[in-house]
């Protein structure tokens, strides 16, 4: 190859390159860049980000609230209050006359483990989801089947569990007709000690 003045011995700008008989036409392809994470990588936390935010969903905010300052390792266990979220089960919409299940989230951001012993209804009235809410549903009728339910749930230290109490909501026969077939968000109060 050669080239005199910016111009190809053979007339053609310098910016073509002419190859003379004799030599190898080399090509450097620049480094391809990867991705910090790899695909298997990626699909795992994008899988991780919908069930971290389907629990969120379904639990709403948790509220916790320990008694007393937290006992040393040993000592007496100190009781557990929770105001919590709970909703009906997603697979059986409730209908007016009838019960279903109840779901729990906890969420225990001690660092210590939790036993949880009764749930009960938390203050506050049961909410209709989005769609139904629109539709005008405003006295849902959805209430506790029972004034309480013995439990005996477990959640590890910073760690987030889900339960179910079979039969725990029922939708009264006078509620809103918006209300038939929708899903409800239900404030719930647990009870427990530390595990």
């Amino acid at each position: 190859m050669r080239t005199e003045d910016g111009v190809a011995s053979r007339g053609v700008p310098a910016s073509h390159i002419t190859l003379e008989r004799g030599e190898e036409e080399t090509v450097e392809l620049g480094a391809r860049k990867r991705s910090r994470f790899d695909r298997r990588t990626r699909m795992i936390l994008a899988v991780a980000a919908i069930a971290a935010a389907a629990v969120n969903a379904g639990a709403g905010w948790t509220y916790w609230r320990l008694t007393g300052d937290e006992p040393a390792a040993g000592s007496a266990t100190a009781e557990v209050v929770l105001q919590l979220r709970g909703r009906s089960d997603y697979a059986v919409p409730l209908r007016p006359g009838a019960t279903g299940d109840l779901t729990v989230t906890v969420a225990n951001a001690n660092g210590f483990p939790i036993r949880i012993a009764e749930v009960r209804p938390g203050t506050g009235n049961a909410v209709a989801d989005a769609e139904r809410r629109d539709a005008g549903c405003e006295r849902t009728g959805v209430a506790f089947t029972r004034p309480a339910f013995p439990v005996d749930w477990r959640v590890a230290a910073n760690n987030v569990a889900v339960f179910t109490v079979p039969g725990g909501l029922s939708m009264s026969t006078n509620a809103d007709p918006a209300c038939r077939g929708g899903y409800f968000t239900i404030p719930v109060q647990a009870s427990g000690d530390r595990d």
